[in-house]
């Protein structure tokens, strides 16, 4: 197929009137998404070999005793998003000094901006 047919076939693409309505913007999802990573950091545990996201989570909230509990998602490579119920709790976190899980030191960083997660 050569790009001009290419290009005719996708200016003939059209939704249906019950597609039409699928997909919407919700207005508030950037603030959402920015007063949720205020209270997040990200996490890089430089482990050979995969860490257990419960056990991080159990022996991270002891070590940082944090006033609530804290969340964590993996997000594979043994990188973690680390979710703070105030920010309070994150910036001492943060600052207080190096961590480590396991005997392995723990990367933290504030997520910065859209992006990939993985770099």
């Amino acid at each position: 197929m050569d790009t001009e047919e290419l290009i005719r076939r996708c200016k003939s693409i059209t939704l249906k009137e019950e597609e039409d309505d699928a997909v919407m913007f919700i207005g508030g999802m950037k603030k959402d998404g920015e007063r949720v990573a205020a209270h997040c950091l990200v996490g890089k545990i430089l482990l050979n070999r995969d860490v257990n996201k419960e056990g991080l989570r159990y022996a991270m909230q002891l070590a940082w005793k944090t006033t609530k509990e804290i969340k964590v998602e993996s997000m594979g490579d043994n990188i973690f998003v680390f979710k703070f119920a105030t920010e309070h709790d994150k910036k001492r976190v943060l600052t207080e000094g190096l961590w480590h899980f396991d005997k392995a030191l723990i990367m933290l960083v504030e997520s910065v901006g859209m992006g990939s997660i993985k770099r």
